[in-house]
C-alpha cells in the first residue's frame, strides 16, 4: 500500500475504475481539524482493508476527496460504505483530463451499454474551481452527444425523473465520470473522540449503541454484565465484528467478563478507571437499573438516537 497526493499518480486515460470517497462531517471542519481527521480516516481505511485481505491498493488525499486505486473496487466499496465512519458517499469512477473528447470517449466505452438498458436518462455535472463553461452547458453537450451516438430512438432525456443518471465531476483539469453513488455511514472517523465504556447485557440495543458511538468517533470498550458465552452466537459475532473494526483496541481489552456470578457496580467502576474511559454508555433498560448506583461525576450516555438507526445498518453485523 502506498500513499500519495501527487496528481501524476492518477494514471488517467487508462479506462480503469478509481474509487472516489466524499467526506462526511470532516468537510465542515476548520482546515487544521480537517487535516487531522482526514489522516484518521485514511489510517482507518488502511486498517479495514488490510484486515479484510486487501493488500494491493494506493490512497491519494486531495483536500476534499480521497481516491483509492485497486483491482478490487467492488469489495472495497462494500467494506467502506458499510463499516468505515467519516464517509458520506463512495463512487467507482473513471478519470480523465477535462477535455470533451476525453470524457465522451469514456462515456462511449464504459456507459453506452448501461444507457441502452434504460428509456430515459439525465446528465448531472458538478464543477469545482474556475472554468470557461457552466455545468449546464456541459450537461447539455454530453446529453446531445449520447443521443447522437447511441443509435437508440427510444432513449430520451428526462431531467425530472430519469431511469438512469450519468454524473460528471469536474475538478480543475480532471473529470470523473460515474453512474452510481453508494451511501456511507457518515459521522466522524473511528478513534477521534476518546474511549467510552459500553455496558452490554445481551440486548439488540447494545449493538445499536456501539454502532452509534463508533460512528461518532468513539473507541468503545465493552463491559459485559453477564458471561459473554451466555449470549447467542449471533450476538457474540456482531459485538466481535464491531470491535474488530476499531484499530485502537487491544485483544486483551476487547471484552471484560464479570468475575463473580452476580454483577457488581464496584467492578464496573474499577474497569472504567483502568481503561481510561471518558464516559459510560448503556441501554435504557440497564440505565433504569444502574442510574442510582453510579457516581454523578461520571457522564452517562443513553443513546436514544439508536432508535433512528436503520435496521439494515445493524443487520450487517449479524450476517
Amino acid at each position: 500500500m502506498k500513499q500519495s497526493n501527487k496528481s501524476d499518480n492518477f494514471r488517467l486515460n487508462e479506462q480503469r475504475q478509481i474509487i472516489l470517497i466524499r467526506f462526511s462531517e470532516i468537510g465542515i471542519k476548520s482546515p487544521k481539524t480537517r487535516k487531522w481527521l482526514t489522516r484518521k480516516l485514511i489510517s482507518h481505511i488502511e486498517f479495514v482493508l488490510k484486515n479484510n485481505g486487501i493488500q494491493e491498493f494506493q490512497i491519494e488525499n486531495r483536500f476534499s476527496r480521497i481516491f483509492i486505486f485497486s483491482e478490487e473496487t467492488d469489495k472495497i466499496v462494500r467494506l467502506l460504505s458499510n463499516f468505515v465512519p467519516g464517509i458520506a458517499s463512495i463512487s467507482k469512477v473513471y478519470g480523465c483530463k477535462t477535455d470533451f473528447q476525453e470524457f465522451t470517449g469514456i462515456i462511449r466505452e464504459q456507459f453506452f451499454e448501461r444507457l441502452r438498458n434504460h428509456s430515459t436518462f439525465a446528465v448531472k455535472v458538478k464543477r469545482i474551481g474556475k472554468h470557461s463553461f457552466s455545468s449546464v452547458e456541459i450537461a447539455a453537450d454530453v446529453g446531445e452527444f449520447i443521443l447522437d451516438n447511441i443509435n437508440d430512438n427510444d432513449l430520451k432525456v428526462n431531467l425530472t425523473d430519469p431511469e438512469y443518471y450519468l454524473f460528471l465531476e469536474i475538478r480543475e483539469g480532471v473529470t470523473y465520470v460515474y453512474d452510481q453513488v453508494s451511501k456511507g455511514l457518515g459521522g466522524l472517523p473511528a478513534g477521534c473522540q476518546g474511549r467510552v465504556l459500553v455496558v452490554i447485557s445481551g440486548e439488540n440495543e447494545d449493538i445499536a449503541n456501539i454502532l452509534q458511538l463508533y460512528k461518532r468517533g468513539a473507541i468503545t470498550i465493552i463491559y459485559s454484565m453477564n458471561q459473554f458465552s451466555q449470549y447467542s452466537n449471533e450476538y457474540q459475532e456482531a459485538i466481535s465484528k464491531l470491535l474488530d473494526l476499531q484499530p485502537n483496541l487491544k485483544k486483551t481489552e476487547r471484552i471484560i467478563f464479570s468475575k463473580d456470578k452476580q454483577f457488581q457496580v464496584e467492578e464496573l467502576l474499577n474497569y472504567y478507571q483502568e481503561s481510561h474511559c471518558l464516559s459510560i454508555a448503556m441501554s435504557k433498560t440497564v440505565f433504569e437499573d444502574l442510574s442510582m448506583k453510579l457516581p454523578t461525576t461520571i457522564p452517562i450516555f443513553v443513546p436514544y438516537l439508536v432508535e433512528n438507526l436503520k435496521e439494515e445498518e445493524i443487520s450487517i453485523f449479524y450476517n
